[in-house]
């Protein structure tokens, strides 16, 4: 099984909005790799998309959840797409991924990391660490699946 305890825990540091520990945690990725980021952050957005999927009934609500999230990043350097983040959403609810298909993967990354910001912000840490150790069964399978 691979060690994927750092983007682990770079999920945990963006969704607790701990800057500096998420700065040091990227940095630390610089030295070792970031070659499992995209597998961890599609886990881990995937899960979260499906725990909240009572969230999103239909488009007009990922709509509404996709402005509210960029509402709450007005003012950061930080912006998200509307209709990649609407895009991925409703992927994740519906099982339809045709609509990805031609989207950078960089980006796709970049704007499921800042829907998991929102997504995650309210749990517990003892819900996110059990949220974390769901994320990692599910890249080691999807892993495996490869």
């Amino acid at each position: 099984m691979t060690d994927r305890t750092a983007y682990l825990e770079l999920i945990r540091e963006l969704a607790k909005g701990d800057a500096e520990a998420y700065r040091q945690r990227c940095e630390q990725l610089d030295e070792k790799g970031w070659d499992e980021l995209g597998l961890v952050v599609g886990a881990a957005f995937f899960l979260a998309a499906q725990q909240r999927q009572m969230t999103f009934p239909d488009e007009t609500s990922i709509i509404r959840f996709v402005a509210e999230a960029r509402g709450e990043m007005a003012g950061t350097r930080f912006d998200l797409d509307p209709k990649v983040a609407e895009k991925l959403i409703a992927a994740t609810t519906t099982g339809d991924t045709s609509e990805l298909d031609d989207l950078d993967p960089n980006l796709i990354i970049e704007s499921e990391l800042l829907l998991l910001w929102r997504l995650l912000r309210p749990l517990s840490d003892d819900e996110m660490s059990r949220f974390l150790a769901e994320v990692d069964s599910l890249a080691e399978q999807w892993a495996v699946e490869e």
